[in-house]
């Protein structure tokens, strides 16, 4: 069942988003928190009343040792990053949408990161100094032929 965040741990997203991607708290000033199952944290608009839904809103993160955001928090919020962003080419876009992980030659900092190509956010990725790991759904994968 949903429930509402803790302060706390609403504060530590918010310290990771800012520190991590240069997202500015106040673009988070008109949403709700919320926790459900499996550490899975919610934005959304103010909690219903009268039904107890699973979720509200949009899943951004999934708690663990660090958070880690969602494909659809990347590509909702990605206009606000300024931080760890790693901008990938035609021929290695093909191989990430279809699912491959990258060897690269990057100056970003280990951690997730937000994956691009041109002006388009395909997702996220963990970027551990060497190779870029997919980080996309699987349901989400694609095959495409050229860009």
């Amino acid at each position: 069942m949903l429930k509402a965040l803790e302060t706390d741990r609403i504060n530590l997203i918010l310290e990771y988003c800012m520190e991590r991607f240069g997202i500015n708290n106040k673009t988070f000033e008109n949403y709700n928190w919320y926790i459900g199952s499996k550490n899975r944290i919610y934005i959304g608009p103010e909690e219903l009343e009268r039904i107890k839904p699973e979720s509200i809103g949009l899943c951004v993160f999934r708690l663990d040792k660090t958070p880690k955001p969602t494909t659809n928090f990347l590509q909702l919020f990605g206009i606000h990053i300024t931080k760890n962003i790693v901008e990938i080419s035609s021929e290695e876009t093909i191989e990430y949408c279809a699912g491959k992980n990258l060897s690269l030659n990057l100056n970003t900092e280990p951690g997730f990161v937000i994956v691009k190509h041109r002006d388009r956010i395909l997702g996220c990725g963990h970027w551990n100094g060497t190779l870029l790991k997919n980080q996309i759904p699987k349901s989400r994968f694609c095959k495409i032929n050229f860009l």
